[in-house]
């Protein structure tokens, strides 16, 4: 199984509610089970997204908001849930952004101009592949707008809800 980017939406409340349960429990299981409706595989795409928005040269605000988006902050602790029952073990510990920040990606995310963004790739695909140090079979285009549109997609609607965006690989 693939090791893939994984982000949930949730509420300050279900973090806290996820916080007192891993100190409640004997083997500090925070009962991670955020609704499948607020959760997204970003898969491999956080790294070439990255690269293409640097390679289309979308602006450095763009790119920073981008690399968040993915990364998360370390200033919302979630480090209860770096267990096996919830997030796993896999990469890095989870990060999370709190909703202010979200707000922040999402307008940011909103401006991009996916269309010329991805108008800079060279026409052929496996030339686009090679120019974002990816291997993939075909051209990357439909493969990167989908994961750009879902992600944008889903940090409007956090930020619309007011929610906590969770990261982690899985």
């Amino acid at each position: 199984m693939a090791v893939t980017q994984q982000l949930a939406r949730v509420t300050t409340e279900y973090l806290n509610f996820c916080r007192q349960a891993s100190q409640a429990s004997p083997d500090a299981n925070p009962e991670w089970n955020p609704p499948r409706a607020d959760w997204i595989d970003l898969g491999w795409s956080p790294e070439s997204l990255r690269r293409l928005c640097q390679l289309a040269r979308v602006g450095p605000a763009a790119v920073a908001a981008l690399e968040r988006s993915t990364y998360g902050d370390a200033l919302v602790d979630v480090s209860y849930l770096d267990h096996d029952d919830a997030v796993g073990t896999f990469g890095p510990p989870p990060r999370a952004l709190a909703p202010a920040a979200v707000a922040e990606i999402a307008a940011t995310l909103a401006a991009v101009d996916w269309e010329a963004a991805i108008a800079a790739l060279p026409a052929d695909g496996q030339e686009a592949a090679a120019a974002l140090g990816i291997d993939i079979t075909g051209d990357p285009r439909p493969y990167l707008t989908r994961h750009f549109e879902a992600l944008r997609t889903f940090y409007q609607q956090a930020a619309e809800r007011r929610l906590t965006v969770v990261l982690w690989w899985d």
